[in-house]
């Protein structure tokens, strides 16, 4: 199943055929969201043709414009039950430690955010409606009444309310669980931040063990799942450059 890539400023989301239109695989920043709908344009789909969003995560970057979006169409948003109370925050969570993957990312990233106003890790708060559905643990049967043939996998380690789309076929959206963007900076196909590595790497074996084969990442380009393989257990929490 090759999905329909919606390229955004720094990420891209994914859609997914289901029933009566797709299921998208996050969103971006707020600021996004006019690059957004123009490149939706650009791929022939209408707004009304998105009927879900996967939420991987609550980080600005992915649940961005959810407010948007669910102004202008009556998409139903997937989630965690822990990005309940963090999307109201309209903050990345910095209450559970980790930090950069090496002291390189973390001189860079320290530059940008100096230099980037719009670089905050904040977002406009988002509040769960009734119509949403709460995700509280690995999940395959929400996916299949919606004519998707594959699990929600609950995999934190970047942050704590992580999930990750898993297709029977073998294609995994694995949000910021792993990444191949600037792997010349020894990312080890981790995202820059990261909050647990143990736990990060059962989120990659979790995948592995669903006979994932290639991995679309929120960031970079999609890469064979032996990747994870390869790289599993290469850094521990104790290495990560310390943000928060």
């Amino acid at each position: 199943m090759n999905p329909i890539v919606i390229p955004l400023s720094l990420s891209q989301v994914y859609l997914i055929p289901c029933k009566d239109g797709y299921l998208q695989v996050d969103t971006g920043y707020d600021r996004d969201y006019p690059l957004y709908r123009k490149n939706l344009a650009r791929a022939g789909l209408k707004i009304s043709a998105i009927k879900y969003i996967l939420l991987t995560h609550h980080h600005d970057d992915h649940a961005g414009f959810l407010n948007e979006i669910t102004r202008d169409t009556p998409v139903v948003v997937l989630a965690h039950e822990q990005a309940r109370d963090l999307l109201k925050t309209g903050q990345n969570d910095k209450t559970r430690g980790g930090g950069y993957i090496n002291r390189f990312i973390h001189i860079v990233a320290s530059i940008k955010m100096r230099l980037d106003p719009h670089w905050t890790l904040s977002f406009q708060p988002f509040t769960l409606r009734e119509q949403d559905q709460i995700i509280t643990e690995d999940n395959s049967c929400l996916l299949r009444d919606i004519g998707i043939d594959g699990t929600i996998l609950y995999t934190p380690g970047h942050c704590i309310d992580h999930l990750s789309l898993a297709l029977d076929s073998g294609e995994v959206f694995c949000g910021d669980a792993a990444s191949s963007f600037l792997l010349w900076a020894g990312l080890k196909y981790c995202t820059l931040f990261m909050t647990d590595m143990e736990q990060s790497y059962q989120s990659w074996q979790k995948i592995l063990n669903r006979d994932g084969k290639i991995i679309y990442p929120a960031h970079g380009h999609p890469f064979s799942a032996e990747k994870l393989r390869q790289y599993q257990g290469k850094i521990k929490t104790g290495d990560l450059i310390k943000f928060f």
